[in-house]
């Protein structure tokens, strides 16, 4: 699973992101902060990656970062 941060230009372009996360099955949890432009969201790294391929495609993205997030059986190991 992976966390997924994007940044926007606008609120507009921020709106239309949300929108292709909230139809996308494969998102497993999801939050849109409109007072920063921002969107988070966790899910499937392959799978997500290209719904991040497809927001960047769409226009607006000015900033995504992304990381993996550790099962917790290998965190206690």
């Amino acid at each position: 699973m992976r966390v997924y941060v994007l940044h926007f230009e606008n609120l507009g372009r921020l709106t239309r992101a949300f929108d292709l996360v909230l139809e996308d099955s494969d998102v497993e949890s999801s939050m849109i902060e409109p007072e920063h432009l921002r969107l988070r969201f966790v899910g499937p790294g392959a799978l997500t990656d290209r719904l991040v391929e497809k927001i960047y495609q769409d226009g607006g993205l000015t900033w995504c970062g992304r990381h993996d997030l550790v099962e917790e059986q290998r965190a206690n190991a």
